[in-house]
């Protein structure tokens, strides 16, 4: 390759000596010359500049090289401390999750537990409701039956009073006060 390169380089350097003096004929042996001038020069060139710039460059590409590296050993650092956070959420998440559901049906056998407590409650409620107002009626019965009985009572005194009074004198209505009376006075 580079003597392809060399190769080129003289055909051109040729090409532009024919194009100067303006004639077709070369002289090889100048065009060697000044081409070899100027690869001398060239490489001098390139040899002071390497020289005085080489180990700057050097230390450059080897600062870079180093930043690179660091660089990504950050990066790296960086990424393994992400997947253990992330490791580490993931965790936390699956205990939240299962704290959540714990949580749910523990509210919900709570709530079943209170539901049941509340409906024993009012059929609790309910019987005590019942047994009162069974209680309410029996004494309202107990008081409509003596109520009538008071009504019958004074109904059948005032009616065997009158028939007494039509029927039996004075002094007979003395004697049967006298005994009813009396039977009363013993019976309490």
């Amino acid at each position: 390759m580079i003597s392809a390169l060399i190769k080129l380089v003289l055909l051109a350097v040729t090409v532009s000596f024919a194009a100067e003096t303006g004639h077709h004929e070369v002289d090889l042996g100048h065009a060697l010359k000044t081409v070899g001038f100027q690869a001398l020069n060239f490489f001098g060139l390139v040899a002071i500049l390497a020289y005085f710039l080489g180990p700057k460059i050097k230390e450059y590409f080897k600062s870079r090289n180093q930043s690179f590296s660091k660089a990504l050993e950050e990066a790296q650092r960086v990424r393994i401390e992400a997947e253990q956070k992330h490791a580490e959420y993931s965790v936390k998440l699956q205990k939240l999750e299962q704290e959540s559901k714990s949580m749910l049906e523990q509210v919900s056998k709570e709530g079943a537990e209170r539901k049941q407590r509340i409906i024993e409650e009012a059929r609790r409620l309910a019987a005590n409701i019942e047994i009162e107002a069974k209680r309410a009626a029996q004494n309202e019965i107990e008081r409509a039956k003596a109520e009538i009985y008071n009504e019958l009572l004074d109904e059948s005194l005032s009616g065997a009073r009158a028939l007494l009074d039509k029927t039996v004198a004075e002094n007979d209505q003395r004697r049967l006060q006298k005994e009813f009376v009396t039977k009363i006075g013993a019976s309490q």
